[in-house]
């Protein structure tokens, strides 16, 4: 029905709308978005199968920041999505390792009375980010949430090998062997089960790195 033939309440009585207002017809959004109390209009897509939401992200943020400076005064443009939401749980993670590593530097002083074993056990960890990090450049995975969690785990076994080194070389010093002989000694007793754990590890994780996709690939070659 048409609108123009309804009446109002009126000062003199009811009055058609037609005869106080002008009635027209535009296109009006039908639901007003507001994100911190201002307008907003949300634009998003979905990443192909074998993309990864960081990396096309990266490609696309040189275009959006030349668009967001050409846009008018009042407006703005913010990037939401999978990428922000992994960047906050980088830090997050981050932060969370900040928190661990210094739990276990106070462990490990308490356990040894030391502050220069401690040190040489956590020396071990720079080493193997050095191989998670270029398993991540040659496989050509970003570093994401899921490869954080996977060099935090490696970090984990690392450290859990370096004590027991650690352990098998002051064992030896207690027995009375020289350290240089107890180093060499516990080096070779260590071997085969840090080599045999490495492959049982890697044979395991081969099948998420071949075919595990965006969601566990990452994690598999970093670790």
């Amino acid at each position: 029905a048409d609108i123009r033939g309804l009446y109002v309440n009126g000062e003199a009585g009811k009055v058609p709308l037609d005869a106080v207002a002008s009635v027209s017809t535009k296109w009006q959004p039908s639901l007003i978005r507001r994100v911190n109390n201002q307008r907003a209009i949300s634009v998003g897509c979905q990443v192909m199968p074998d993309f990864l939401a960081t990396s096309v992200s990266a490609e696309a943020e040189p275009l959006l920041r030349a668009f967001a400076a050409e846009l008018p005064a009042g407006y703005n443009l913010e990037v939401r999505g999978e990428a922000y939401e992994a960047a906050k749980s980088s830090e997050s993670i981050g932060g969370a390792m900040k928190i661990s590593m210094l739990l276990i530097i106070f462990v490990l002083i308490v356990q040894y009375n030391s502050v220069l074993k401690p040190v040489i056990v956590l020396l071990s960890v720079p080493l193997a980010m050095i191989g998670a990090l270029l398993g991540l450049y040659f496989s050509g995975w970003a570093l994401g949430f899921m490869p954080m969690l996977g060099i935090v785990s490696l970090a984990g076994v690392v450290i859990n090998n370096a004590i027991i080194l650690i352990d098998f070389i002051e064992e030896g010093v207690a027995g009375g062997t020289p350290l240089r002989d107890a180093v060499a000694r516990a080096g070779s007793a260590r071997m085969k089960p840090i080599v045999l754990t490495t492959l049982t590890t890697v044979g395991g994780l081969l099948p998420l790195a071949l075919f595990g996709g965006p969601m566990w690939a990452g994690m598999a070659y970093a670790m």
